[in-house]
């Protein structure tokens, strides 16, 4: 199997879109592509291009039960109005059971990288699919690779490539669930490869698609077994949709009133807030997270700060913090309850680093209210850790 990649397109919207069209056009042409769409901005623009480029497409949306609820509303409902003829695989009673209880950060990205890999494969036997259509974008290829996009060649085979990825293993951060999988196709076709998130913005603008798509926040390939810290269960996966629905939605709802839309750029040319959401996990405090040190990923306990709310102090001290994955900041607590929740919200350009979001403490403090109503919330906390020396996620 092949992948085809658009290496180093112009980045203005309009050539970028035509570029893309050429590079579909040349690999496409009179082939039938199958294209999963997840919800997201990245699957959505390549399933755009592909429409614009005519090309003759199956689009798909697999339901393995870990999406996220956006304002009430589960996440195949929303891809479905947004795109009315993608097909909706429900993979619910197949996938769950076999996450439950896995607690290990590698496992749970092994586990989506096998499920979406049989589903799809199941569907390009199906019907008879020549092309695979692959929304993985710059920062996800660069941290798998351990190397610059433009050390890629336009079209390379999966030996070429892990040729490549044994040769720089040191520049390694994390896997993909959508790379480094081989599908009965002739090739994989990648046409935002070389964009970073707000580039993909950039088009779906141009693309004259609705502010509720263009400022979707990015969302993990694993899912919300990324915001569980500890193994997965039908339990804490029921609480961590109701609380990330609530945390997403509450600063969302202070963007669009102060700015008139969900996210801007701020003065350091970053989105803000880039991600916004809720993790979950019992005895978090005494729970190894993911850091990052020196571009690899590590595994450590987060520490605790507690007292008066000071935005500056305690970003700058969760910056240089050694011996501890990040810093949370303790918001409030509730004796009956078995879950801590903590609320992430971050500004990045590429993903590659963040800084945290200097939320008002009006916000917190009405976040905490809200969280601190479900009787399942024990502890509450605001992560203040930038990117690095944590990761973005919590696996």
């Amino acid at each position: 199997m092949l992948n085809h990649r658009l290496i180093n397109p112009p980045r203005e919207p309009r050539k970028f879109v035509e570029a893309a069209i050429q590079f579909l056009n040349k690999h496409a042409r009179y082939k039938k592509v199958f294209c999963a769409l997840s919800g997201g901005i990245d699957s959505s623009t390549v399933y755009l291009l592909l429409k614009q480029a005519k090309i003759n497409t199956i689009p798909i949306f697999i339901d393995h039960g870990l999406m996220r609820i956006i304002r009430g509303v589960e996440e195949r409902e929303y891809i479905k109005k947004l795109f009315p003829d993608v097909i909706i695989l429900d993979i619910r009673d197949k996938f769950l059971p076999k996450i439950y209880e896995e607690g290990d950060a590698e496992g749970k990205r092994k586990l989506f990288k096998a499920a979406y890999s049989e589903t799809i494969s199941k569907v390009i036997k199906e019907e008879n699919c020549d092309l695979l259509a692959d929304g993985t974008i710059l920062p996800d290829i660069e941290e798998s690779f351990g190397v610059k996009i433009i050390d890629l060649k336009e079209t390379m085979s999966l030996k070429e490539e892990n040729e490549l990825m044994q040769k720089n293993i040191e520049g390694f951060v994390k896997s993909q669930h959508n790379v480094e999988i081989e599908y009965e196709v002739e090739a994989t076709i990648q046409p935002v490869a070389s964009l970073t998130k707000h580039e993909v913005r950039k088009v779906l603008e141009y693309l004259e698609q609705p502010q509720e798509l263009i400022y979707r926040k990015a969302f993990p390939g694993p899912a919300l077994a990324a915001r569980i810290v500890g193994p997965v269960s039908q339990e804490n996966l029921i609480f961590e949709k109701k609380v990330h629905d609530l945390v997403e939605s509450t600063v969302e709802d202070f963007y669009k009133k102060r700015y008139g839309k969900a996210m801007i750029i701020n003065e350091n040319g970053e989105q803000e807030p880039f991600q916004v959401f809720a993790a979950i996990g019992t005895d978090i405090l005494n729970t190894k997270v993911t850091g990052l040190l020196e571009g690899k990923r590590t595994y450590q306990l987060p520490l605790c700060e507690k007292g008066d709310w000071n935005y500056n102090l305690l970003v700058n001290k969760a910056s240089h913090i050694t011996g501890y994955a990040r810093v949370f900041y303790e918001l409030g607590s509730n004796s009956g309850g078995k879950y801590d929740v903590v609320i992430r919200s971050i500004n990045s350009r590429d993903a590659r680093t963040a800084t945290v979001t200097n939320l008002p403490i009006e916000v917190l403090i009405d976040l905490k209210q809200k969280i601190i109503g479900f009787a399942e919330t024990k502890n509450i906390y605001f992560d203040v850790t930038p990117k690095p020396p944590a990761t973005i996620e919590y696996v």
